[in-house]
């Protein structure tokens, strides 16, 4: 081998051996690093050939770059070889194959090719790959069959990390808000356990499964024992996310219709407001949450005597979604 071509990839090794993640979060301009990661990759090949995992792993290096660069076309042919070559090196059930899949799927720009290799990320041996990927289908399949979805994503995860993790929680949660209210309430309060174990009772995600618990009790009539849950939730999501934050306008619209069933229309009033203000803020005002915040708040003040003022606010909603 010529004495250049090593000298040059141990220079372009030591760089990317601080790793591809830190390297980029040190670099003000990441696309800068895109010839140096280019550079590796020619490099590589020279040296241990096209089927050789050290060159997978400079393909998808440069994949995953240019993917945060959002420049998926051409992070597709290099994904697409880190997989090819790691099939072959390692074998289909290797976990890394598993996640060459995930990110393939990330970046093609065909939705029935990136749901192929989702499905096919879903059926890999690896729990946690597939448990991540069959909740990844169950978000785009009909309602029916996303709860089935979701309880196999829940068993894989139990197997991947534990019936007490933290991801298991996630899952939990998933299946939760696909199935009825009499039969999500259990998960929910099974998810709520473990997050207050492992994260505590101020962390946004506790509160965030506290405001699902709630709006399952709204949807069974059960107000009285959703309130305590929605106001902690919300104290705990200002406090950690801030007052305009997308999770804090979820609790604030659901503490609104507390109040509104308890027959506290001023009160929900200033919520649904407080909430169409923050979506507004985040989505822009021609949103469908813009729009589903305005047909709330337009039949709280049918109700409240004011029918001219929510028919306004419904017109608006119905502009929205032409």
């Amino acid at each position: 081998m010529p004495p250049a071509i090593r000298r040059t990839l141990s220079g372009v090794a030591m760089l990317l051996a601080i790793g591809p993640g830190l390297l980029r979060s040190m670099q003000p301009d990441p696309a800068a690093l895109v010839p140096l990661f280019r550079q590796a990759l020619e490099e590589r090949t020279k040296l241990y050939g096209t089927d050789d995992a050290r060159v997978a792993r400079a393909a998808r290096d440069l994949g995953l770059l240019l993917r945060s660069l959002h420049r998926n076309a051409e992070a597709e042919p290099l994904f697409l070889q880190s997989l090819a070559i790691d099939t072959r090196v390692l074998g289909e059930k290797d976990r890394q194959v598993g996640a060459d899949l995930e990110n393939l799927a990330s970046v093609v720009a065909d939705p029935s090719e990136a749901l192929s290799l989702t499905e096919r990320a879903a059926h890999h041996p690896d729990p946690e790959i597939s448990a991540r990927n069959l909740a990844r289908l169950a978000e785009h399949a009909p309602r029916g069959k996303a709860a089935g979805l979701y309880r196999q994503a829940l068993e894989r995860e139990e197997q991947a990390s534990g019936k007490e993790s933290e991801r298991v929680a996630v899952r939990l949660n998933d299946l939760a808000l696909a199935l009825p209210p009499k039969q999500a309430e259990p998960l929910l309060r099974r998810a709520l356990q473990i997050q207050v174990t492992k994260l505590g009772v101020r962390h946004p995600e506790t509160a965030t499964t506290q405001n699902n618990l709630a709006n399952v009790l709204l949807a069974m009539g059960e107000v009285a024992r959703a309130e305590p849950l929605l106001r902690q939730a919300l104290g705990t999501l200002e406090a950690m996310l801030g007052r305009n934050h997308l999770r804090v306008a979820a609790a604030s619209s659901n503490l609104g219709d507390v109040l509104r069933a308890k027959g506290n229309l001023a009160g929900a009033r200033r919520l649904y407001e407080r909430t169409l203000a923050i979506d507004e803020a985040v989505y822009g005002k021609n949103h469908p949450e813009v729009a589903a915040d305005l047909r709330n708040l337009a039949g709280l003040l049918d109700e409240m005597g004011q029918a001219a003022e929510g028919r306004k606010l419904l017109d608006r909603a119905e502009r929205i979604g032409r």
